[in-house]
């Protein structure tokens, strides 16, 4: 009898599960055949009990038991993770250089989309694969972009429309506006995360940006490809929301009326009076500044920026004695820095070290002047001191100088003086060059928004300054706060090929610590070791 139960409960059993999954809407047939199953295996235990009793009572079952219980709750567990990541697509991108993930500011870019943005990639079916791994990263983080491949050989009127003259390009269009990347490299292109964000930015933000960059006064030079100069800024610039162009105030005697931004880079001779008139004008329209001095640039920009709140002595610089904050090498006249403003939108983000070397102090004056807005961006440790530029100088003097921490940059927002219907600023200038400035955000007969950040230092925007650290984000982050565009401040993507070690504070620290004591430690157990074997012998 026992037998025949256990046969039947089987059977009925592998009758329930076959119709369950074969024909699941007969509830009648796996049903009935579950209800003889379950009856069946009744059966069987109740006329097995003995054995059961017996079997139970055993060590070696109660062991068993166990084991099988855990390893069922463990699986249980396994089962229970695997739904809820099949619900929530969690990605961990473990490789040394975030090869597969984006950088902070595209993913800001992409979850920021206002309305739907369409990409199409022109490209052949040899490519497709590849192309799905770089695009994939992007509409991971949104559903308002909408990805299309193109096989150039099956859709030529696609091409031709597009005037594709080449495999590989990628169109980027909203309903107003339409961008395109082209000569990519593939995955391997260093360049390929920066090109795309880029791209869809110009899609979503519209047109670029006129930046227009003084010259005349030994400022920086945009072409220098060397360590010093600013090729490379100008080249990220202009491959992303800017258009770069030239200014020589003294021949202009006006900041253009199309200008967004105006910076000044690394100035050493004297601006002239109707120069700083200029730049002063040019605020008060609503203008956006960016002045990044030297401590050997003219100190005839002092009286006027401290109009707008800032401190700027010439001649005077930073000496870092905090070993733990200075360049590696040692170096005090290039002070790293690792203490920036959360409160400020332009450095709420920073978290690595930033490199500014032979810095002069940027500090804001006390009291604030009525109506301006002055905030400190970052500053030097409170080792730190300011002294007078000397060649070679690496020895500050405690009792004269100025003690740390100083600040080294200062962001100022406050109200222009030229109302709308103002065109009598500037003498002899032409009407349109003395009305507010394009995207100053000013209703009519209302005063402008004008913004000014000061850096004391012009090294770190430079070739080999901007690779160091944040040091190129900083950067921008400062021109899209000056542009009204704070939705763009983040950290930016990194080349692909790159490989370096990013350095914070506590890294500084224990690489100190291990240096100049657990190393002599070891060696001095080491040595006691081998003195005690010796001794032995």
């Amino acid at each position: 009898m026992s037998i025949i139960a256990i046969i039947v409960a089987l059977a009925a059993t592998a009758v329930s599960a076959i119709s369950a999954y074969l024909a699941g809407e007969s509830v009648l047939i796996w049903q009935i055949s579950l209800e003889i199953a379950i009856v069946g295996y009744v059966t069987y235990f109740i006329r097995e009990r003995r054995f059961f009793i017996e079997l139970f009572s055993r060590k070696t079952t109660r062991y068993g038991l166990n084991a099988i219980i855990m390893s069922l709750f463990a699986f249980g567990i396994l089962i229970v993770a695997n739904l809820i990541a099949s619900r929530h697509d969690l990605k961990k991108d473990l490789t040394k250089n975030k090869l597969h993930t984006l950088s902070d500011q595209s993913i800001k870019v992409l979850r920021g989309l206002p309305g739907e943005v369409k990409l199409k990639a022109f490209i052949s079916p040899m490519q497709m694969a590849e192309f799905e791994k770089i695009l994939d990263k992007y509409t991971y983080y949104t559903k308002n972009l909408k990805k299309e491949y193109i096989d150039v050989d099956k859709d030529p009127l696609a091409v031709q429309k597009y005037n594709i003259k080449q495999v590989g390009t990628i169109i980027i269009e909203s309903e107003a506006r339409t961008s395109r990347v082209e000569n990519l490299l593939g995955p391997d292109d260093p360049k390929l995360e920066e090109k795309i964000t880029n791209a869809i930015i110009q899609v979503a933000k519209g047109d670029k940006k006129k930046l227009y960059y003084v010259s005349g006064h030994g400022e920086k030079l945009l072409t220098d490809t060397g360590k010093e100069g600013y090729s490379e800024m100008r080249e990220q610039l202009e491959g992303g929301r800017y258009k770069v162009e030239e200014l020589i105030l003294v021949e202009k005697g006006v900041v253009p009326a199309d200008a967004d931004i105006l910076m000044i880079a690394g100035p050493k001779s004297d601006f002239f009076a109707p120069e700083l008139k200029a730049i002063e004008a040019y605020l008060a329209r609503g203008g956006k500044c960016l002045m990044m001095l030297e401590p050997t640039s003219s100190p005839t920009l002092k009286n006027l920026l401290a109009k707008y709140g800032a401190i700027f002595n010439a001649k005077k610089t930073v000496v870092e004695l905090n070993p733990l904050q200075q360049l590696a090498g040692g170096n005090p006249l290039t002070p790293i820095v690792t203490s920036y403003n959360k409160e400020s939108e332009i450095t709420r983000e920073a978290k690595q070290i930033s490199l500014f070397p032979i810095a002069t102090p940027i500090e804001k004056v006390e009291p604030t002047p009525a109506g301006l807005k002055v905030v400190t961006l970052f500053s030097t440790s409170a080792k730190s001191f300011e002294s007078d530029l000397k060649e070679n100088q690496v020895k500050p003097n405690p009792k004269l100088d100025r003690k740390g921490p100083l600040s080294l940059a200062v962001s100022v927002m406050g109200k222009g003086t030229a109302k709308v219907e103002d065109n009598k600023l500037i003498p002899g200038a032409k009407a349109e060059d003395n009305k507010p400035i394009p995207g100053a955000k000013v209703e009519e007969n209302q005063e402008p928004e004008f913004r000014l950040v000061v850096v004391g230092d012009s090294d770190f925007a430079s070739n080999s300054g901007r690779r160091f650290g944040i040091n190129g984000d900083i950067f921008q982050n400062i021109l899209s706060w000056l542009a009204h565009e704070e939705d763009l401040i983040s950290i930016r993507p990194r080349p692909q090929d790159t490989s370096e070690f990013e350095i914070t504070e506590t890294r500084m620290r224990v690489i100190n610590l291990a240096s100049i004591v657990f190393a002599p430690m070891f060696m001095f157990i080491s040595g006691l070791g081998v003195w005690a074997a010796r001794r032995k012998k």
